[in-house]
């Protein structure tokens, strides 16, 4: 009976969303992008339970950090598409914009920030990270779109030109390179330990998304055209070499930045790649080629991203901190780690998944969607 009531609320969702003027290629993305979120906030136990194998783990999982860039450059593309599109004063747009996301900032912070104050957490520490975005694993990427939305709106038209999206991206290859001098150097230690303090939401990490998402829904139709000319096998080898690429940039990050590669584990160049090659492999793909039931799991990954994002960066905590005393004193080794990872990732995505429908169901779409 409840399989069929929540196959029920599945199905009037995916319909309503169906409605809407939307890019499957893009939900598609998105669910990619949020199942791998997930995958990174899955491991439930202490690192000290696999500190052998922690190299491995972050290593072979790394070519997954495609996921915050293209979660970033979708939302820009869709915001300037939706500007496009706009006949009305830009600025009412705008304030929609950053009422939109603020709703579902004030509410998932100021829910988390309780629940560690009646936990006893310290005020100032609790503060700490609402401003670091820390409050709840990947809880920054909210603090990264309030502080986007407004630079965006000002810089939109100057990324309509390619050359212009060069000069971004040589921008931002060039405080990829600093980040990695500076690691290298041993008189900026005071340098990186304010970096560390500020955490990811720091603007310099993130700004050439905004030129690479308008640019994105500017040159779409090319961008598509290209993709569909592309043979299966030549996508492959793309997909493989950036994770090789991945892979190799992953182990050079942890030797540089001595093992505690946090929060510049996405400044890096292959993220800046996953961009392109996740939409040149990806952005023909339409529903006709794939499996209904596919599709409808793309539908709900898709629709329901915000409160899967914010929902299991929230339960990671709370589990996580449950697991620190029942597992401190065991050891897993490396395909140990892995299956644990698999299945608390399926686990935590269902759970997120079923709460964000039921809390939109009692009206709180606002903050799930």
């Amino acid at each position: 009976m409840k399989k069929k009531l929540f196959h029920q609320l599945l199905s009037s969702e995916i319909s309503t969303s169906q409605k809407t003027d939307r890019l499957f290629s893009l939900d598609l993305l998105k669910a990619m992008s949020i199942v791998a979120v997930v995958s990174f906030h899955s491991i439930l136990v202490p690192k000290t339970t696999y500190i052998d194998s922690q190299l491995y783990v972050d290593i072979l999982f790394s070519p997954l950090r495609f996921c915050v860039p293209v979660f970033l450059v979708i939302y820009f593309f869709l915001f300037e598409k939706g500007l496009e599109k706009h006949n009305g004063c830009i600025l009412s747009l705008v304030q929609r914009r950053l009422v939109r996301i603020l709703i579902p900032t004030v509410f998932w912070f100021s829910f988390t920030a309780l629940l560690k104050l009646i936990n006893k957490s310290p005020l100032l520490e609790v503060f700490g990270g609402i401003l670091n975005g820390e409050i709840f694993t990947g809880g920054y990427y909210l603090l990264i779109l309030l502080q986007f939305i407004p630079i965006f709106v000002i810089l939109r038209h100057c990324f309509s030109k390619l050359i212009n999206i060069f000069i971004i991206i040589i921008i931002q290859s060039g405080v990829y390179t600093w980040i990695y001098a500076i690691h290298l150097s041993s008189q900026t230690e005071q340098i990186i330990s304010i970096l560390k303090s500020i955490d990811r939401p720091l603007f310099i990490y993130w700004f050439v998304y905004i030129a690479l998402g308008i640019y994105c829904c500017k040159k779409w139709s090319s961008i598509v055209k290209l993709s569909s000319q592309l043979h299966i096998y030549v996508k492959a080898i793309i997909l493989v070499s950036y994770s090789i690429l991945q892979w190799v940039e992953a182990y050079y990050a942890f030797l540089v930045f001595k093992g505690n590669i946090t929060p510049f584990d996405y400044a890096m160049f292959s993220c800046l790649l996953s961009v392109l090659v996740m939409f040149i492999c990806f952005s023909s793909i339409n529903e006709n080629q794939l499996n209904p039931l596919f599709i409808k799991l793309v539908s709900i990954l898709s629709t329901y991203s915000l409160g899967i994002f914010c929902i299991n960066g929230i339960l990671y905590q709370i589990l996580g901190s449950f697991s620190f005393s029942l597992f401190s004193d065991t050891n897993f080794n490396f395909p140990e780690i892995i299956i644990l990872k698999l299945v608390c990732c399926f686990l935590l995505l269902g759970i997120s998944m079923v709460l964000s429908v039921l809390l939109d169901r009692i009206g709180l779409r606002v903050v799930v969607r």
